[in-house]
């Protein structure tokens, strides 16, 4: 009889130990979708609300850069604030580009690549971003598909040249140039589970600058 109750012990004992982890397991589960969710209202609440400061994504206008009684961009956006909201219309993608690339930057929206050039220079703009948040459809992205950055300054359309998959430590493609380019950066495969080895890279070029022909060349 005393064998038969210490194993009805031992056995009561070790369903209490499973039903607690079962609980304990759920709390965790509930608790990481609470943290998803929350991160994921706080971005889409943070791109409504800065979005609606660069318009209603009317046609694009290409202006000069450094135009007289205009500040430029890089005097007047500071770090962690929106600078941009960058759209490609075929792939519905209408994203808030922010100032910096930290945890946070990213988690609300794109960020601007510290040391890249702003919208309104020459040279080449670094832009990155999560491919599981924002960037999902560029997996679909096509050679000529049109790009728009639109600032408070000014709105600047980009005309998408090639795609490229690098590794991690490939970051010529940021590299300055003296021509208005744009250059995305996300991470790849779009769906690889943790953390992708690779880089998915979209490199376009600015038109409709004044001194620029319809490719994105100097005109004669």
């Amino acid at each position: 009889m005393r064998v038969t109750l210490r194993g009805e012990s031992r056995q009561t004992v070790g369903h209490r130990l499973l039903r607690c982890m079962e609980y304990l397991l759920l709390g965790l589960g509930v608790l990481a979708l609470g943290v998803c969710a929350a991160v994921y209202f706080q971005a889409r609440f943070y791109q409504a609300r800065e979005g609606r400061q660069f318009g209603g994504g009317k046609p694009p206008i290409a202006i000069p850069s450094l135009r007289p009684g205009v500040i430029p961009l890089r005097l007047s956006v500071r770090e962690g604030s929106p600078l941009s909201r960058l759209d490609i219309p075929r792939l519905g993608i209408s994203v808030v580009v922010v100032e910096g690339v930290t945890t946070r930057d990213l988690r609300l929206g794109l960020g601007h690549v510290p040391g890249t050039a702003f919208p309104d220079e020459f040279g080449n703009v670094g832009i990155a971003g999560h491919r599981d948040t924002f960037l999902r459809q560029l997996r679909k992205i096509h050679p000529h598909d049109l790009i728009t950055l639109t600032t408070l300054a000014g709105s600047y359309q980009y005309s998408v040249d090639w795609t490229r998959v690098v590794r991690p430590r490939d970051v010529a493609v940021l590299d300055p140039v003296e021509e208005p380019i744009l250059t995305i950066v996300t991470c790849y495969p779009f769906y690889w589970v943790g953390s992708a080895p690779e880089r998915f890279i979209v490199r376009a070029k600015q038109v409709g600058r004044p001194g620029l022909d319809e490719t994105g060349k100097e005109e004669e």
